[in-house]
């Protein structure tokens, strides 16, 4: 669990919960619509696909180098 060894690894790791679960949905699905009921059965899941990808991706260009320095 090395992602809560200080202060802001932990923020970084609830931001990046946060753009997963939250943010990213809103914008996709509600926001801009560009998720839909029309192209999936289930909407918010892609859109939770999409902002873990892109966590993950944040993760490995700015929090990993912090981590395991």
């Amino acid at each position: 669990m090395v992602h809560i060894y200080s202060t802001r690894n932990i923020l970084e790791t609830l931001l990046y919960s946060l753009l997963t679960y939250f943010i990213v949905p809103y914008i996709l699905v509600e926001k801009t619509k560009f998720i839909s009921m029309k192209h999936f059965d289930d909407p918010c899941q892609m859109a939770f696909i999409i902002g873990f990808t892109i966590s993950i991706i944040l993760w490995n260009i700015y929090t990993k180098k912090n981590v395991y320095h």
